[in-house]
């Protein structure tokens, strides 16, 4: 059997058509027509280094070491052998993978992939993260054409959606007006009006129409990315491959186009950055078309993949197979929890229509210690109702310590070290431009020292 598994960053789930989005991504929308689409998907932890760490480990940031990029971000705290490419090759299997992600550098990427592409050397990209994603498809399907082995797992990714948006000409439509009532007047103007990093002078977002044309640029990418996964479905077709083997699509994280208090980054745990695409087509297209809205992990696709094989999951790992989560055999979570290291230091508790975020280090943003938001009323995230409703956070504070009781079993709390310390990586970065900016407009703002 084989397993192809679709790997797009910063893919947000609210712009592809399958999941309600504006604009239309036909060839995704039909992957989700020939499995099941999972509504309530949320990467674990986040941005890419530890949602990567996570996927591939199957499990929380806070076991495997990695909640943040640079340094602290290098090394996996858990044994090797239990890497899920490691986990796969150990048993037979061959693991391929098309990506320059470990130049991140992410050396753990790497674990047990017998075949490694890396396309970015090959198109001349001067960044890893700068090329068009036809070069990951031409390698993937040279590759397959000299593939000769019976199982595969066929890890692809692409990070056309991530910024700098620079998609191709072909791809963008300026005759549609892409939707930001989310973001209201009095956002807009505050994000005008902010010197802070990835604010509105940072990106030069004055008017609503730079945001929509922003945001045109990203769904051109999308659009792109979303022709691309047409491409390799067709190549599985040619190939007599694509009814027989399972696909999973998903993202590391999402974008934030004005979302707490930034454009063009993943930098807290909004909803925006943390909510993900979730589709897993099973071999024989059986749960064709079918919807999930049982709150799921990015994590538990390492388990769905060798649960595909009948592969017991490492004990260690603490993703649910979705397979169980679709017949009932697992009890649904009542509440995830979903950290983040980027910019900013925090950890938010989702429990039905609440969530509960708790900041560890706010770096150069206000964030308050704790905030608590209705997304059904507030999706956006902007209205802070825990005077409001006190009793909710309590509920949901002695939710994330029982969820450190159960997944540290007495460990250390790495994010609360982290944001102790003030240690998560982009600051230098973002107090350098913000420095700037403030320099440029002789205005007194000045970083948060402490985070």
């Amino acid at each position: 059997m084989k397993v192809i598994y679709f790997d797009v960053d910063t893919l947000r789930p609210d712009h592809l058509s399958c999941y309600g989005g504006s604009i239309k991504t036909p060839y995704i929308d039909a992957l989700a027509a020939d499995g099941v689409c999972f509504t309530q998907a949320y990467a674990s932890n986040t941005p890419c280094m530890p949602s990567r760490a996570a996927v591939l480990t199957g499990c929380f940031g806070v076991r495997n070491g990695v909640e943040t990029h640079g340094r602290a971000g290098c090394e996996i705290k858990l044994p090797p052998q239990n890497a899920l490419a490691r986990v796969l090759a150990w048993h037979g299997f061959h693991t391929a993978t098309v990506s320059s992600f470990g130049r991140h550098p992410a050396p753990w990427f790497y674990n047990g992939f017998s075949h490694v592409m890396d396309p970015s050397y090959r198109c001349r990209a001067e960044n890893f993260q700068r090329f068009a994603g036809q070069a990951v498809n031409d390698a993937a399907i040279e590759f397959l054409d000299g593939f000769r082995g019976e199982d595969l797992f066929l890890h692809l990714h692409y990070w056309d959606p991530h910024g700098p948006l620079t998609p191709p000409e072909a791809w963008i439509d300026r005759s549609y007006t892409p939707d930001t009532s989310l973001i209201s007047d009095k956002m807009l103007a505050d994000l005008a009006a902010s010197p802070l990093y990835r604010g509105g002078r940072h990106m030069k977002i004055v008017t609503r129409s730079d945001l929509e044309e922003l945001i045109c640029l990203y769904d051109a990418e999308v659009r792109y990315t979303d022709f691309l996964i047409g491409q390799m479905c067709d190549a599985l077709r040619c190939r007599g491959w694509y009814q027989d083997c399972a696909i999973v699509l998903s993202a590391d994280h999402g974008e934030q186009y004005g979302e707490g208090q930034m454009i063009l980054e993943h930098g807290t745990v909004h909803d925006s950055c943390i909510h993900i695409p979730l589709i897993l087509k099973y071999p024989g297209n059986k749960n064709k078309s079918a919807r999930c809205s049982a709150p799921v992990y990015g994590l538990d696709i390492a388990p769905t993949i060798t649960r595909f094989w009948g592969i017991e999951p490492p004990g260690e790992w603490d993703g649910i197979p979705l397979q169980e989560t679709l017949s009932g055999k697992a009890e649904r979570r009542n509440y995830l929890v979903c950290e983040h290291g980027l910019y900013t230091c925090q950890r938010a508790v989702l429990c039905g229509k609440w969530k509960m975020v708790h900041t560890y280090s706010p770096g150069l943003w206000d964030f308050p210690e704790y905030a608590l938001y209705d997304r059904e009323a507030d999706p956006a995230e902007c209205e802070d109702v825990k005077k409001r409703h006190p009793r909710v956070l309590e509920e949901l504070q002695r939710l994330e310590k029982k969820w450190l009781s159960e997944v540290l079993e007495d460990g250390p709390d790495l994010l609360e070290q982290l944001g102790r310390e003030n240690g998560q990586s982009g600051m230098a970065v973002a107090e350098q431009v913000t420095r700037q900016l403030c320099e440029e407009s002789s205005c007194k703002c000045e970083p948060n020292e402490g985070g």
